[in-house]
């Protein structure tokens, strides 16, 4: 693999850091009144309903061929034919689009070809070439076949923290690192198949003293993708000519997570004050944006042409969500978004054991939903489901 940092590109270094972080901080202290602020303290509210985004729904349950304890946050990689998902104990599972006939690519140990940590899975849609983020800044590739590709080497942290997180973005590897125990060299770094950098952004964010980790994401829209971290006031949006810019702000006022150590007696209950991100996503219509606060998590759709907001209350992240008035199954948590034939889809990860208690009350009974026709579908598949199968994949499809 050729070298990461060329001589010819990373010409004047220090200049090119000073520049960007000059860049960067201005970006992160914007006060454009174009961008929108993201401030929880300042929601409404409305309440929302499965039908007023969607008008389908289906369900894909995973074989059972052997035990899938899925993660959260599970990275979910939804193809034309194949499903790639990430499992704790197991690693990579490549399915079909049915859900049946799994395969393990790549196992857990150190040897050549294998991984130590699944953090992250990305899936290349054109070749279905696999790129697995391992916990010590490498990425292990494989071919769609499940035969070991090579490895690619991402740069190190002289603090010793590596990347967090990797997705495709237009052919291209993005390596995003979220700031953990105050210490992020960069924020994200582009490369191609061949491991060379293209592109990257440093962390603006002096190195600070903390007692806790962190946590971030990024979120693919048409042609871009955006970045986001618990510690950082901006999301910014990459496009494809690798320029970024704000595209959003966190307005969290006192609720924002200090840059400093929270003390150790009653942390939880000290952390539980601040506005934690969980998850976001971005359709055309909406930003959706799962955080936790006070011991509740929230799930809110942001409109993003009339900057109307939407809540759904999450006493507990995995067990509610947006009301299903499509077939009157369980409420649905999206979990990640993705597009097929022109059409937009959420996704969510539902228990078959709740999912069956569920259909059994009478609330499902004598439930009225916009899809009568959807909810014999259900019942019949939940006649065929046993509580400890497999976990079942929730699709909805978006309104256009």
């Amino acid at each position: 693999m050729k070298d990461l940092f060329p001589n010819m590109r990373l010409l004047n270094l220090e200049l090119i850091k000073l520049a960007l972080l000059a860049i960067c901080i201005c970006s992160c202290n914007t006060s454009d009144s174009s961008l929108y602020q993201i401030d929880p303290r300042t929601f409404g509210d409305n309440d929302i309903k499965l039908s007023d985004i969607a008008d389908d729904i289906t369900y894909i349950p995973l074989d059972n061929s052997f035990p899938i304890a899925l993660i959260y946050p599970t990275s979910i990689n939804i193809l034309k034919n194949t499903i790639y998902l990430s499992a704790r104990d197991i690693g990579i599972i490549k399915l079909s689009r049915d859900g049946k006939m799994p395969k393990v690519i790549g196992r857990r140990s150190r040897g050549p070809g294998e991984w130590y940590y699944c953090m992250s899975v990305a899936v290349d849609p054109r070749t279905e070439t696999v790129y697995v983020m391992d916990n010590n800044n490498e990425i292990k590739t494989y071919f769609k076949s499940g035969v070991f590709k090579g490895t690619l080497k991402l740069p190190g942290n002289e603090d010793g923290f590596c990347f967090s997180h990797i997705s495709i973005y237009n052919s291209n590897l993005f390596a995003s690192q979220y700031i953990n125990m105050g210490h992020a060299k960069y924020n994200w770094i582009i490369l191609d198949t061949l491991g060379n950098i293209i592109s990257y952004k440093f962390n603006s964010i002096p190195t600070f003293t903390s007692n806790m980790g962190g946590r971030g994401g990024t979120f693919k829209f048409e042609d871009k993708i955006s970045y986001w971290d618990w510690y950082n006031d901006t999301i910014f949006t990459v496009s494809p000519d690798m320029t970024f810019k704000p595209s959003y702000i966190f307005s969290l006022g006192e609720g924002k997570i200090p840059l400093d150590r929270i003390p150790s007696k009653d942390f939880l209950e000290i952390f539980s004050k601040y506005y934690i991100a969980i998850n976001i996503l971005e359709t055309k219509q909406y930003l959706l944006y799962l955080y936790g606060n006070n011991k509740k998590g929230t799930l809110a759709l942001i409109d993003k042409k009339t900057k109307e907001n939407y809540l759904t209350s999450i006493p507990n992240e995995k067990d509610d969500g947006i009301l299903n008035n499509l077939d009157g199954g369980l409420k649905f948590l999206p979990e990640c978004y993705f597009t097929e034939n022109n059409r937009e889809y959420l996704l969510s990860i539902i228990d078959p054991f709740k999912l069956k208690k569920h259909v059994a009350g009478e609330e499902f009974v004598n439930f009225t939903c916009e899809f009568p026709e959807k909810k014999v579908l259900l019942q019949k598949l939940v006649e065929n489901v046993k509580e400890t199968d497999n976990p079942i994949l929730m699709l909805v499809r978006l309104k256009k």
